[in-house]
């Protein structure tokens, strides 16, 4: 009796301890792993969980079954805010903040400077050079002040692989990666070398192997990542499921490696193994993806007859040219240009993304430089007439004026921003050679090296942009010094007024709709009042039309249709659709026109709230067009199927009376429950994430010197101007990129398949973190990096950072902690 009754206090005691464990330590994650795959789909993984292998009655992926279905917490309903490509999403997933980074590549429309996100081979060429200490990506989070998730750790405390958001490089890795492609007998390495050495598993491999080894060697490291993009690029490239189950086998096997490592380790019970994926993929079976080229569209006359600057080499897989990857620039040059053949080097007119496949985005020239520069050429050639001359000369200096104020608010803007930038560099010029540059040979001082390296790259490479800014802005200058009563244009260098390869301000929705690419048929001519007659003399596109009306005359495949194009997406300034909409619609935010055909349109509304929170309103309308004024008119319809992003006729919208609801206001998580698991899924919210303005955090901060808001200021300049002029949707299982099509699969659009991403968790007895939880509240990338920090004890309740991360530059996250999760 008296060794029951002492069974059972003990039991009591141990209930109530661990009770008071799990509790006491719910948010007692002290070290993560987080393993990060390109390009996998939740609903993917889940399908082959539970299948069954013939062989051993297991799951077809036993160690995803057993460390996360069994042993953790799964976020089925995990999306991509934004776009759906690898360069926005991963930077979203990293930081826990609004989209800066919109594109795989972006472009600077006034200096033609290239943001290339995903090339790492002029990454490590520029490191091994002493040019550069991180990645692109990295160098534009820096110059906005958003740290990264890995940043909330010191350098020795975290272990972190190859990726988009790289800091610094461990050649190490590297070289050991590279001598195990290498087998052990001559057989097996002919074999090797016959089958294709696997290049792109060095560093993965390589990674995986040292987290392995520091796990149990290295626990004062708090965190870790592993990044591979095997998934990504077998899914492009094959549909078929064998090809990527393999894939998600040897990707089971890495978890299986990292799950026993970390229990084999003295802080498992505070260590959490997380995966992540930046988006999904749209890939069938039984269908390949067809591809459209783009570039040939816009390189033709019926394009605009544009020399066309890509960022990667079109066939690039069949060209010799495609083995040279330094190339900043490729000009593809059109023999249809109305009036710049032979000039493709200096005058280039279109500036195309393509990388992403289902979406592509195009900068076109603002149309009235095009017009400017016409004139001046046909002034210039001596051929006019007496009237032609005097009227070209005037429509010269009426889009000046048009323009004056606008251009010269943007040199005197500019003129302040460059010249805090300056005296910024020259501030950091006189620190940096009293700095440490090179490591020791224990490696101590790696990470001051890396820090102190860092500064340096990034005062070089603000020393180009100042640079390259002043030459834009001298062109600029010298077009608003023109006289009309002085003005000769015999004397004028073209290139010394309209800058070679700037694009110049963004167009409006009327020059979209009336884009000059050259002179027409007939030349220029006159009206009755002897001004230009811009109708006869120039030939003008509307490219809204021109882009969805495209259509294939040779398409094979009954579950692709045609037309290449989904949708065009542009934003419209809300001062100029208010008067045109109805009550009760008016926003405060500027909303997103998408063209779906000229009796299918749709406006997305959005409003802020005062706490800043977000409200959305789909309006669908017809005929929209935008006047010389500026002045926005359009129909507004009646809800019906056809609409772009078919919400009324899918039958998995989550709302019992779909016009009713569609046609009011409602914040964002209520429109994510609704729209999910559409076949657009979250495509209102993302939209209107990838094409806003979004503000740098911090900006405003009282405590910032002149200078710095003034830099401030220009690094938010730096974003607006790689914002491009139209974004381009592709209908299903169509695809841009003229690298070289992807058969298999793509993403980069707002289908569910594509956006549709993963997030599961899994950790030791002291991490709080729920076993065998499914959870079906949807969230998206904006809350990965604030619910691992949540979990560390790094933010409180409202997503506020630490004063440690504080003074690291973490700000207030806006997204939502996946609180299912959390302990209670």
């Amino acid at each position: 009796m008296f060794f029951r009754s002492k069974v059972f206090r003990v039991c009591v005691t141990l209930v109530f301890v661990f009770g008071f464990d799990g509790a006491a330590f719910s948010q007692g994650m002290k070290r993560v792993i987080v393993v990060k795959i390109d390009g996998l789909p939740g609903y993917y993984v889940d399908r082959f969980v539970n299948q069954r292998d013939p062989d051993t009655g297991r799951s077809m992926l036993p160690w995803f079954a057993e460390v996360f279905y069994k042993n953790g917490t799964r976020v089925p309903n995990f999306y991509t805010r934004g776009m759906s490509l690898s360069g926005p999403s991963w930077g979203q997933i990293d930081t826990g903040q609004h989209l800066q980074i919109k594109g795989n590549v972006e472009y600077d429309r006034f200096t033609l400077h290239p943001y290339d996100y995903l090339n790492f081979f002029p990454y490590y060429v520029d490191y091994g050079l002493s040019k550069k200490v991180d990645m692109p990506a990295a160098e534009v989070m820096d110059q906005l002040k958003i740290p990264l998730l890995s940043d909330a750790f010191p350098y020795e405390k975290k272990y972190t692989s190859p990726q988009l958001y790289q800091r610094g490089n461990d050649w190490a890795l590297i070289a050991s990666g590279f001598l195990k492609l290498y087998p052990g007998s001559p057989a097996d390495l002919m074999d090797e070398w016959t089958m294709g050495l696997n290049f792109r598993g060095i560093t993965a491999d390589q990674g995986l192997r040292n987290i392995v080894g520091k796990l149990s060697k290295r626990p004062e490291i708090d965190y870790y990542d592993y990044y591979d993009t095997a998934f990504d690029h077998i899914s492009h490239h094959n549909n078929d499921d064998a090809s990527k189950l393999v894939e998600l086998k040897n990707l089971d096997l890495v978890i299986g490696k990292l799950w026993l490592a970390i229990q084999s380790s003295s802080r498992a019970y505070e260590t959490a193994l997380v995966l992540i994926s930046d988006h999904g993929f749209n890939s069938r079976e039984k269908v390949n993806s067809q591809g459209f080229n783009l570039v040939k569209l816009l390189a033709s006359e019926a394009g605009g007859g544009h020399h066309v600057i890509t960022k990667r080499r079109l066939m690039l897989d069949y060209s010799l040219k495609g083995i040279y990857p330094l190339t900043p620039l490729i000009r593809n040059v059109s023999s249809e240009s109305y009036y710049l053949k032979g000039q493709s080097q200096a005058y280039s007119t279109a500036l195309l993304d393509f990388d992403g496949n289902e979406r592509s985005s195009i900068h076109l020239r603002n149309s009235d430089l095009n017009v400017i520069h016409i004139l001046l050429q046909q002034l210039r050639s001596g051929k006019l007439s007496p009237d032609l001359k005097a009227a070209a000369t005037d429509t010269i200096f009426e889009i000046i004026g048009k323009h004056e104020s606008d251009w010269q608010t943007t040199i005197e803007q500019m003129d302040e921003e460059l010249g805090a930038l300056h005296r910024w560099i020259e501030t950091q010029q006189k620190i940096i050679p009293t700095l440490v540059m090179k490591t020791n040979h224990d490696r101590t001082l790696m990470g001051l090296t890396e820090k102190n390296r860092r500064l340096a790259t990034l005062t070089n490479i603000a020393v180009a942009a100042e640079a390259d800014y002043r030459k834009y802005l001298s062109t600029l200058h010298n077009l608003l010094s023109l006289k009309r009563d002085t003005f000769d244009s015999r004397s004028i260098k073209i290139e010394d007024v309209i800058a070679a390869g700037a694009m110049g301000d963004p167009n409006s929705v009327y020059q979209l709709q009336n884009y000059v690419a050259g002179l027409s048929d007939e030349g220029l001519s006159l009206d009755a009042s002897k001004h230009i007659d811009f109708d006869k003399s120039f030939k003008r596109i509307n490219y809204f039309k021109v882009l969805h009306g495209q259509k294939v005359l040779n398409n094979v495949q009954r579950d692709v249709t045609n037309r290449p194009i989904d949708f065009v997406a542009v934003r419209v300034p809300a001062a100029a659709v208010s008067g045109s909409l109805p009550e009760g619609t008016t926003g405060n935010e500027d909303p997103i026109w998408l063209f779906g055909g000229d009796d299918k349109q749709a406006l997305l509304l959005s409003r802020q709230a005062a706490d800043g929170s977000l409200s959305y309103r789909y309006l669908p309308i017809s005929g929209l067009s935008q006047d010389t004024a500026g002045k926005v008119s359009f129909q507004v319809r009646e809800w019906s199927g056809g609409f772009p992003l078919k919400f009324f006729e899918d039958r998995n919208l989550g709302v019992v009376d779909r016009a009713a609801w569609l046609s009011d206001w409602h914040t964002e998580i209520e429109w994510l429950r609704a729209t999910h698991k559409t076949m657009y899924s979250n495509a209102i919210i993302g939209l209107n994430e990838q094409m806003d303005r979004h503000p740098l955090s911090g900006s405003e901060d009282s405590a910032l010197s002149p200078d710095e808001k003034l830099i401030a200021r220009f690094r938010q300049r730096q974003r607006h101007l790689t914002e491009a002029d139209m974004l381009i949707l592709a209908n299903n299982h169509w695809n841009f990129d003229v690298r070289g099509f992807n058969p298999g699969g793509n993403h980069g659009s707002f289908f569910r398949v594509s956006t549709n991403s993963t997030f599961m968790i899994a950790g030791g007895a002291k991490t709080g973190i729920p076993r065998g939880l499914t959870v079906d509240e949807p969230y998206d990338g904006m809350s990965f990096t604030p619910t691992i920090l949540r979990l560390m004890g790094k933010i409180d309740d409202e997503n506020r950072p630490t004063s440690e991360l504080y003074d690291l530059g973490f700000r207030k996250f806006p997204g939502r902690v996946v609180k299912e999760v959390i302990g209670k």
